[in-house]
């Protein structure tokens, strides 16, 4: 029920169109957005892995053209969502102050408050990247000290990242160098929400720029995001699972969450049910199959797999991307992506594209007692013509990739 819900009961099309990867991402809805491309960038991933190859420059205009088909906002981590998605999230965007961008800061929060509000007015006249816009809003503060990533993000960065996630401002795609193009809500999509300047909760409305304050904990605006809707676009992709399995397809509150799926147990749209004495929901619409024959690779990130409670749940498939493992601990790779093969991940695969050398580089790791390497080869060979790269070239059992 959990993969057809996310979209792995039908077969693959011989020529996908954008009719069908408007379908996946309706039935989705939501697909995670990362800047490593280890394979290549992450939200191309999940198509693949339920369309097989099909053509990136048309989901590329889908996403960037109008009408656009989803639009990026914070809606799980960094994501592609529905507009209405971004409309639901009222505490998130309300909330944007409770992190410290700079409007805080004791002796230059009041100039960082006017350079957010000057690339406001500078966005009427054309969208851009956050180097671009430095250029054409300069300023004179002082730059932050590097971050815990090693980053040292300009204030002109940092501003603009306060107003996306106010949904001040929206981001109407990514340039080559996958930096966020910034743009007016009108100018991404009608249906954007456009709020105006909030500098704290309407009881303390200067809360979040005063100098003094310490940390801000999250609810203190009293905002509620619309869980009932967010659920409802979760349902059909979740299909069936626990409070945890439908809060984290938007990082949700679960309390939130619990009074919503009340509310739609009330309505007839989810049905609590019993999963091996595991108390869980099934919505409504969630097909129960007889049997599954997906065969896909799976980006660390795809909506099935990026609940790592759920898949341990589910499939008894422990399962960590190890990106942010140092190299010396990594059991499995840098780039692991889980194998799905008739109902089950039985293996993990560490990829990488060696684009200079046109090979597609895999380490196959199988689950104890499963043989699957035959099959985990034609879905590499896949995945490397449509890539582009003509060799595939596995290492030997027990090598890390």
């Amino acid at each position: 029920m959990a993969l057809a819900a996310s979209g792995f009961d039908r077969p693959r099309p011989a020529a996908p169109h954008a009719g069908h990867l408007r379908r996946v991402f309706e039935r989705l809805g939501v697909v995670q957005i990362d800047s490593v491309q280890a394979v290549t960038r992450s939200h191309y991933l999940p198509f693949f892995s339920r369309l097989g190859p099909y053509p990136r420059t048309r989901l590329d205009t889908l996403l960037n053209t109008a009408p656009r088909m989803a639009v990026e906002y914070w809606a799980h981590e960094a994501a592609y969502t529905a507009p209405a998605t971004v409309e639901a999230l009222h505490r998130r965007r309300g909330e944007w102050f409770v992190r410290d961008y700079g409007q805080r800061d004791p002796q230059h929060g009041a100039e960082f408050r006017a350079l957010m509000e000057a690339l406001v007015i500078e966005l009427e006249h054309g969208p851009g990247t956050s180097r671009q816009l430095a250029e054409r809003v300069p300023h004179s503060l002082p730059e932050r000290d590097r971050d815990h990533w090693g980053w040292n993000p300009t204030r002109t960065r940092s501003a603009l990242e306060a107003l996306f996630r106010s949904g001040r401002v929206a981001c109407a795609g990514r340039n080559p160098q996958f930096e966020r193009v910034f743009a007016l809500p009108a100018h991404v999509h009608p249906d954007l929400p456009e709020p105006g300047p909030v500098w704290g909760p309407a009881h303390d409305p200067e809360l979040g720029i005063r100098a003094e304050v310490g940390r801000i904990p999250p609810g203190v605006s009293g905002l509620e995001d619309d869980a009932v809707t967010l659920v409802r676009t979760a349902g059909p992709a979740v299909g069936i699972g626990t409070v945890d399995c439908y809060a984290d397809h938007f990082r949700l509150p679960q309390a939130a969450v619990r009074r919503a799926i009340a509310q739609l147990t009330d309505t007839g749209e989810m049905r609590e049910v019993d999963v091996d004495g595991v108390r869980a929901w099934q919505w409504h619409t969630a097909r129960a199959p007889r049997a599954v024959p997906a065969t896909a690779l799976l980006a660390p990130f795809d909506p099935l797999v990026f609940n790592r409670r759920r898949i341990s749940w589910l499939f008894g498939f422990d399962y960590r991307i190890e990106i942010y493992t140092p190299e010396h601990k990594r059991r499995y790779g840098y780039y692991v992506m889980p194998f799905l093969h008739e109902e089950r991940l039985r293996a993990r695969v560490a990829v990488r594209a060696r684009r200079e050398d046109g090979v597609l580089l895999a380490a196959i790791h199988p689950e104890p007692g499963e043989d699957c390497t035959g099959e985990v080869q034609r879905e590499l060979r896949e995945l490397a013509g449509w890539l582009g790269l003509e060799t595939v070239e596995v290492l030997p059992p027990g090598r890390i990739c």
